[in-house]
């Protein structure tokens, strides 16, 4: 069952968390290019420049605006077509790092995660365009979107430590496995959906159990990014790389607690980074 939340994230916030957050994935293809693609290069430039143009204009707007007044209907438009043209750019990179014709020091299983959330606000963006509130995504569909996004930030946490880092990277271990052990009983529960209605009792303490693995996770991050800013941990990534965990977290753990009130003291969180 879908809760309203007090915590409830409204159409200027949504624009301004997936805005963020593409901007800050066009900054990491530009950063893990080599400076050999300079017209990959130059197209990632291109788009980081095009999404600080769509934060800034939203910056000048009223935070309170309507979704179906003429400016937010105007701006969704506007957003779309960037978002959408970014979401063919890193698709073709996709695909020409599978073919190994791009020299890009990202995967390709990366670059799923990057354009499944491209994707999501595309969905929205839908909505808006037609001057319409988009509707909430199911649990289940909640779930797959960002318990993925969750593994792969443990991944990434853990592929971007030093490897004489060893403690951190045990603990990056266990919420690997944890985030694992949630994406396949997620799956499993698509299966107890086929006869139930979504919010029984044993779904319900799992999103629990899953908030409570994020804001776990998130702690984590905090003592890498503290040891980060103190040059006290080795590593081969940088500040924005990390930062970039705590918006997304903020969100999921947000849209999470419309579906489990329990997790609404873990929901009072930053929807942007600390920095930049």
């Amino acid at each position: 069952m879908y809760i309203r939340s007090p915590y409830e994230i409204s159409i200027y916030e949504e624009h301004s968390f997936w805005l963020e957050i593409l901007e800050d994935h066009a900054h990491f293809i530009h950063d893990f290019l080599s400076s050999s693609e300079m017209k990959w290069v130059n197209m990632a430039s291109q788009f980081i420049q095009r999404f600080q143009q769509l934060r800034q204009w939203l910056e000048s707007m009223s935070e309170n605006l309507p979704v179906n007044s003429p400016t937010m209907v105007n701006f969704a438009q506007e957003s779309y077509q960037v978002s959408s043209s970014y979401f063919k750019f890193e698709g073709t990179l996709q695909s020409l790092r599978i073919l190994n014709e791009v020299n890009l020091n990202l995967s390709p299983t990366y670059l799923n995660g990057t354009l499944n959330e491209n994707q999501e606000y595309l969905r929205i963006l839908n909505y808006y365009i037609s001057g319409k509130k988009a509707d909430e995504l199911p649990l289940v569909r909640l779930l797959d979107l960002w318990l993925e996004d969750q593994l792969g930030h443990a991944l990434l946490l853990q592929n971007v430590l030093d490897p004489i880092e060893i403690p951190l990277a045990k603990e990056a271990e266990f919420f690997i496995n944890g985030f694992r052990a949630h994406m396949i009983k997620n799956h499993t529960i698509k299966g107890y959906l086929r006869f139930l209605d979504s919010g029984f009792p044993g779904q319900q303490y799992f999103s629990k159990q899953v908030g409570e693995t994020v804001a776990g996770f998130n702690q984590l991050v905090k003592k890498v990014i503290l040891l980060y800013k103190n040059d006290k941990v080795f590593n081969r990534t940088t500040l924005r790389f990390l930062e970039h965990h705590f918006p997304e977290s903020c969100y999921f753990l947000i849209k999470l607690a419309n579906f489990e009130p329990e997790l609404k003291s873990l929901a009072k969180c930053s929807l942007t980074k600390p920095s930049f």
